[in-house]
């Protein structure tokens, strides 16, 4: 019997079956069973993390810096560009935020709407000036910006509604819907963001717009070329990791109460961005275990041998960079990589095919059997 004369509906029912046992079921599961998993690491920190000689304040600022984290690698990790500026969507919203606790109402739901468009606002103006350059000149110009917002905060001109050097002080007591919010309820809040913004950030990855992003750090002149507005998908990426960093500036407030000039500063976006390298770029879930790591360095390690911790965590960062520049996200994928290599044999997984098919694949067309 010839193999071109082979009846492709003898090998269509198999390859049903085999699309039915890896179709959307699985993918849908495998993400929810990762989110699940992240939730129950997340809304337990504070019960382990005094396990480590941590805290409940400790928690909380995790949560709320692994938020701005993980907005970062929506624009660095995605598509490759590197904001030194990105403390100005997180003190904006911290300052817009203050003042709509003192002016509008102590509640936060319409403190979030007034900072959400203040942050949509503030975002489109950058990004449109910003985007136009790609690479260092992007990072020198969001830096450039977010300078010049902290050195705006702190003039003369508004010091009575920034408060100038000293910050915003004086906010009341926050509250939700007449609740008002303590700590362990602004955890919970801050904890269910998080989740939320994490699941959120998955499925913008594994979307077809997180493939133009991928793509856009790939090789964006080929994409213009090809007549797609890149443009459009920087402006996109640029303000959903605003809004991450703006979120993140608002729930610092609402747990502390007050906004420090600080948090426009470049060290703020300095941290932001080591957190990612040491975390891993790119993987979502390395900058949030970064965020983990620096601030439990900053305030546990600290207590433990003092002002050295700077060294101690000069030394991780450089030998992160050098040896595993794919940070502790690559880390451990190699480490379980190399520990299942050791207790399983490599198995070729090859799928089940009809005989006909396997010489189909295997033997020209105009051979006979």
């Amino acid at each position: 019997m010839s193999v071109a004369s082979a009846d492709p509906r003898a090998v269509q029912p198999r390859a049903e079956a085999s699309a039915r046992r890896a179709g959307t079921p699985r993918p849908l599961l495998w993400e929810a069973l990762v989110v699940g998993l992240f939730a129950i690491v997340v809304l337990t920190m504070p019960f382990w993390i005094i396990w480590i000689n941590g805290y409940q304040v400790l928690a909380n600022h995790i949560v709320i810096w692994a938020m701005f984290a993980l907005g970062f690698d929506i624009l660095l990790g995605l598509t490759g560009y590197l904001s030194f500026g990105h403390a100005a969507f997180f003190g904006v919203a911290a300052y817009v935020a203050g003042l709509s606790f003192k002016l509008v109402s102590s509640d936060i739901i319409p403190a979030m709407i007034i900072t959400g468009i203040a942050l949509t606002i503030v975002g489109l103006f950058i990004g449109y000036l910003t985007l136009k350059r790609s690479g260092i000149y992007f990072s020198i110009l969001t830096l450039a910006f977010g300078e010049m917002i902290h050195a705006l905060v702190k003039s003369s001109a508004l010091q009575q509604w920034t408060g100038g050097d000293n910050g915003l002080t004086d906010i009341p007591n926050r509250t939700l819907l007449g609740i008002r919010l303590e700590e362990d309820l602004v955890f919970i809040l801050s904890a269910i963001i998080l989740i939320v913004g994490f699941a959120a950030a998955r499925q913008i990855k594994r979307s077809p717009f997180g493939l133009m992003l991928r793509a856009i750090k790939e090789n964006p002149m080929r994409l213009e070329y090809t007549g797609v507005n890149v443009w459009r998908y920087k402006m996109a990426a640029y303000l959903i990791s605003a809004m991450y960093a703006g979120m993140a500036g608002f729930l610092i407030v609402v747990l502390e109460g007050y906004v420090a000039s600080e948090y426009l500063y470049w060290t703020t976006s300095g941290e932001v961005v080591i957190m990612s390298v040491i975390g891993g770029v790119g993987t979502l879930i390395g900058p949030m275990m970064g965020a983990f790591f620096l601030l439990y360095f900053e305030n546990v390690v600290q207590a433990e041998i003092g002002e050295q911790w700077l060294l101690v965590l000069g030394l991780v960062f450089m030998f992160m960079v050098i040896f595993v520049p794919g940070g502790f996200a690559d880390l451990i994928r190699k480490t379980w990589r190399g520990i299942d290599k050791r207790v399983r044999p490599r198995r070729h997984n090859v799928p089940d095919m009809e005989p006909n098919a396997d010489r189909l694949a295997g033997e020209p067309r105009t051979g006979s059997v």
